[in-house]
């Protein structure tokens, strides 16, 4: 039967399709949709059906997230636009569910799982490396807009797992040192320094649950992996914030975020609970302009921009979607094991995402509207597995 081959087949390999977007953006945004928009139909083909049942506080807590931020939409100044922003966000979200689905039915498919995830972060650094040499020709050429460092660091616990542990190489400690190396000079060079927090966040967290490191030790590297990325980077890390006045200092600093954060506190959304709608804070110029003439499509941290698009709904509705799986999965990493092995990497690279959105991502964004609902969907998995067990 056709259908059955299709399940079978998404069930087998189609379900990890999104994990191809990050090395497909260098192939640029038609290519990702293309590839979202198979997966989509894909899983709709396949999923429904299936006869396999996930917890239902999983669903609940999902539910409620949709429900807060589609509520947001009725009273916003463009409620088409935010109506559009929702639909999208529910569509990329959709892969928590579907994701669930897979590892309920398969428990075997977690380490296809963690070594596709692997494999992405390897394919995506080679796409990027691959393609600098050519940027760089660009007269115009800038680090900042050229080189695209948001995905390396939560995807790179993966890759460094897949390599040394996975793979078993025979110099993969060496060779996971160089990964690393490697992708800390991206990342410096890039003047990322929101996905260079992520990056030593995940590194962290990789040395504690899956390397399990003494925390005296974690934080000795942690601090000599900083000092070496300041190094790197020391002249457009502090962004030139040369000032005698602190505020002036910290707002050129953090590339003006912190007025943004300033002026969304002295202009609260007038609708406290639901905020003025998904993709709406672009229209509030005196919370988004931070130079004459010129004003930031978002707030550059996905709490503030959560609370001011969606409200005090919206934002409790995130934290609790984020929070429950991750402290299920970090008491599973805290017993050991290869379960908590697992864990670590998914708490390592949901991190990742969670301290760079604080500096960068909008909590609509594709890393967390379609990455992070799938790591969640992991930790879920991994809580009930050792629920089941004990």
């Amino acid at each position: 039967m056709i259908r059955e081959r299709i399940r079978s087949a998404f069930f087998e390999y189609g379900w990890l399709l999104p994990l191809l977007t990050p090395a497909a953006q260098v192939g640029g945004r038609a290519l990702i949709n293309i590839l979202l928009l198979v997966y989509l139909l894909w899983a709709l083909i396949a999923v429904p059906g299936s006869r396999m049942r996930v917890e239902r506080p999983a669903l609940l807590l999902y539910a409620a997230l949709l429900l807060a931020y589609l509520l947001s939409v009725p009273g916003a100044l463009d409620a088409r636009a935010g109506f559009h922003e929702w639909i999208k966000f529910a569509l990329h979200t959709l892969a928590f569910y579907f994701t669930l689905i897979v590892l309920a039915r398969q428990p075997e498919a977690m380490r296809r799982f963690i070594a596709a995830l692997g494999v992405a972060g390897l394919l995506l650094l080679a796409a990027l490396l691959a393609v600098l040499p050519f940027k760089m020709q660009d007269p115009a050429f800038l680090p900042t807009t050229h080189m695209v460092e948001d995905n390396l660091p939560f995807l790179l616990p993966f890759s460094l797992y897949y390599l040394v542990v996975m793979r078993k190489l025979r110099w993969g400690r060496w060779i996971g040192l160089v990964l690393v190396a490697v992708v800390m000079t991206y990342v410096a060079l890039s003047q990322g320094r929101a996905a260079l927090a992520g990056l030593l966040a995940a590194l962290i967290v990789y040395g504690m649950f899956v390397l399990r490191w003494p925390l005296g030790k974690v934080a000795l590297v942690g601090l000599v992996l900083l000092a070496i990325a300041v190094g790197v980077s020391y002249e457009t890390f502090f962004r030139q914030a040369g000032s005698t006045d602190w505020i002036v200092w910290l707002d050129k600093f953090t590339s003006f975020r912190s007025q943004l954060w300033r002026q969304a506190l002295a202009h609260p959304p007038a609708n406290a609970l639901l905020g003025v709608g998904m993709a709406n804070v672009s229209n509030y110029p005196e919370v988004v302009q931070v130079l004459r003439n010129y004003s930031l499509g978002h707030l550059h941290n996905f709490l503030f921009d959560a609370w001011y698009e969606t409200g005090l709904l919206g934002l409790t509705a995130l934290l609790a979607f984020v929070a429950t799986p991750f402290v299920r999965g970090w008491r599973v990493a805290r017993a050991g094991g290869e379960q908590g092995a697992w864990a670590g990497l998914f708490l390592a690279s949901t991190t990742a995402l969670l301290v760079a959105g604080l500096l960068s991502f909008s909590y609509a964004s594709r890393q967390f509207a379609l990455y992070l609902p799938m790591l969640l969907a992991a930790l879920w998995s991994l809580g009930v597995v050792r629920r089941a067990s004990t």
